[in-house]
């Protein structure tokens, strides 16, 4: 049982210095060598006393993806999944991300990408600039309506 002890103690002070989802603690607890029936005890425990709380962690994590990183919704929503995240947990962090503020992202990217982008007509510089912001994980949709306000034509 000190090994239970050892991880809870490990688990808990992880979780306290940032937002961690159930999947990391578990990697993180891994090396104790627990039974499956010991993780799940303490992934349960840190639930109960709020350590781990994925409403918390997923709000933290967009915020600090599309704030920090500049990653579009896309992109977020695959790393979410990746972790084990529930879907509509997802669709509710991702909903944080006002409107406006996600157009004007995608906007400042595009025109700072610009002047960095060779291309030798319009069309290729669409298409450029359609798959760096594709890559940041931003919608289709969404880029175009930002390269019709940068006045990228539609050739």
């Amino acid at each position: 049982m000190s090994n239970f002890s050892e991880a809870l103690v490990f688990a808990a002070s992880y979780c306290s210095i940032s937002e961690h989802c159930e999947s990391e603690v578990l990697s993180k607890i891994s090396r104790f060598g627990l039974a499956p029936e010991d993780q799940k005890n303490l992934i349960q425990r840190l639930k109960k006393e709020n350590f781990i709380n994925e409403k918390r962690f997923v709000k933290a994590f967009v915020n600090d993806k599309f704030r920090i990183n500049k990653w579009g919704r896309i992109k977020i929503r695959f790393l979410l999944k990746q972790k084990g995240i529930q879907t509509e947990i997802i669709d509710e962090g991702l909903a944080q991300i006002p409107e406006p503020e996600y157009h004007d992202m995608i906007f400042k990217l595009l025109k700072e990408k610009r002047p960095a982008i060779k291309s030798k007509n319009a069309y290729e510089l669409r298409s450029k600039m359609i798959r760096f912001a594709s890559g940041k994980g931003f919608e289709l949709s969404a880029i175009t309506y930002c390269l019709k306000e940068l006045d990228i034509a539609d050739e």
